[in-house]
């Protein structure tokens, strides 16, 4: 064995033993409930090894097998994030459409698909649907920062520049951590430096110092 050869079986070693360690568990399951949490923990390996077709192959099985919609719909938001982490928006939003026609139950998935399909829309450059599906997601979870920060793209994208100003605050203070929110505000802020004196009310937010920091927006 060359040099080469034995480097890659080293580095490929440990990622190897994690993969049959995990679908042996997998196959080894005793219950249906078992068996799919350990279906999403291989998922979750395919995808931080970048074995995506893997990934992709197994959902679609699992869903072609299964009865289950609450599952079902799962794994078709699993599809539309790995869809999505790839580029291909138009597969992702086949993907957490197909996931919303099984209606899951779980709010929290609930939530996750309409902010995805809002995050999806705005990135097809459909912002008037993004706002509506940003919206069904705000309605569910109003304490979570993702969806007022979708809304704020979708509502900057029709030119709603004190609706994006608003959304992203919203965003911040649902999360005073979310540097996303931060950094959309801030851009938004500096292209359009009005917005500072028509909003003070987000400028307190993104500076809470707002005497010395007003001025880096000056009118």
């Amino acid at each position: 064995m060359s040099i080469a050869e034995k480097k890659s079986t080293l580095e490929s070693g440990p990622a190897v033993d994690t993969e049959d360690l995990l679908l042996a568990r997998l196959r080894s399951s005793t219950t249906a409930d078992d068996y799919f949490r350990w279906l999403l923990f291989v998922v979750g390996f395919y995808r931080d090894v970048n074995k995506l077709p893997a990934a992709v192959e197994l959902l679609e099985r699992f869903i072609n097998q299964s009865s289950n919609t609450e599952q079902s719909a799962h794994c078709y938001l699993a599809l539309g994030q790995i869809a999505t982490d790839a580029g291909c928006h138009d597969s992702a939003l086949e993907y957490f459409n197909s996931a919303v026609r099984l209606a899951p139950k779980r709010l929290a998935v609930a939530y996750v698909l309409q902010n995805n399909i809002g995050y999806t829309l705005n990135a097809l450059g459909r912002f008037v649907a993004g706002e509506k599906h940003c919206c069904m997601a705000i309605e569910i979870d109003s304490k979570r920062a993702s969806g007022y920060r979708n809304l704020g793209i979708s509502l900057h994208g029709q030119n709603d520049l004190i609706g994006a100003a608003w959304a992203f605050t919203e965003a911040m203070k649902a999360d005073s951590s979310d540097d996303r929110s931060r950094d959309l505000l801030e851009k938004l802020l500096t292209l359009h430096p009005t917005l500072a004196v028509r909003c003070p009310s987000t400028v307190q937010v993104l500076y809470p110092d707002r005497d010395t920091q007003a001025d880096n927006f000056p009118v």
